[in-house]
């Protein structure tokens, strides 16, 4: 039965663990599998190397999952005028390699539409961690073995504060239908098998609002034929907090 949607800051944070458990069962699940195909099959070096590269996706994913958690109870106490800036531009470019680890099968590409020399904003290696489980989550969701993401960031504002914008784009990702209602904040209403595909993009959020900001995610184009995302990471500008 879906749950349903509402509840405090408790209730949603116990809905993730739930999440979490269920994801990492799974992925557990699944290296297991893996594993015992290439002891079981040792045929074609090609065979194995592939099912050794899905194996190792997996463990990574399932260790950053419960890494994330750890991490986000962390940035529920965080005072965040004597938190350390982090670059974004710089972070953005580490995280593309450290996707690339985890995905090795895969070839990643990142091209910024616009990005500033610099862009310093509040978060330390939190928002470093955030912008790394958002491009994993997008890779992760984009079917194909090259996977094209283009992104964007500009200041903005967010409430009162100055922050800066940063916006993921991959057209080859299909979005579940709920997130183009109420945006990511659905997920609390949905059944855990469905809401399960969202794990990354709900450790994103509440991290980012730890952080002061916001994330965001929704389908490029609209309608029946719905397809593509967009994720927008929102992080106050360093010196901008009040």
């Amino acid at each position: 039965m879906p749950r349903r949607k509402g509840g405090g800051e408790g209730q949603q944070f116990a809905f993730y663990m739930d999440l979490l458990g269920h994801d990492v069962i799974n992925s557990n699940q699944a290296v297991l599998s893996y594993l015992e195909l290439i002891y079981s099959n040792p045929a074609a070096d090609k065979k194995i190397k592939a099912f050794a590269e899905k194996a190792l996706t997996h463990v990574r994913t399932s260790t950053l999952l419960v890494e994330n958690v750890k991490r986000l109870i962390a940035t529920r106490t965080l005072d965040l005028q004597s938190m350390k800036p982090v670059d974004i531009v710089r972070t953005v470019e580490r995280a593309h390699l450290e996707v690339s680890r985890f995905y090795p099968g895969k070839r990643i590409r990142i091209k910024f539409d616009s990005k500033p020399s610099q862009a310093l904003a509040v978060g330390d290696s939190y928002a470093a961690d955030l912008v790394l489980s958002v491009l994993l989550t997008a890779v992760r969701l984009d079917p194909g073995d090259e996977v094209d993401l283009k992104v964007d960031l500009r200041e903005g504002t967010f409430g009162q504060r100055q922050a800066w914008v940063l916006r993921l784009e991959d057209r080859n990702i299909a979005l579940p239908a709920f997130l183009n209602g109420g945006g990511v904040e659905e997920t609390y209403s949905q059944d855990i098998s469905t809401a399960v595909k969202t794990t990354g993009m709900l450790f994103a959020q509440m991290a980012a609002k730890n952080l002061g900001g916001d994330f965001e995610a929704h389908a490029l184009v609209h309608g029946e034929k719905r397809s593509g995302a967009v994720f927008t990471i929102t992080l106050v500008k360093a010196g901008g907090t009040q």
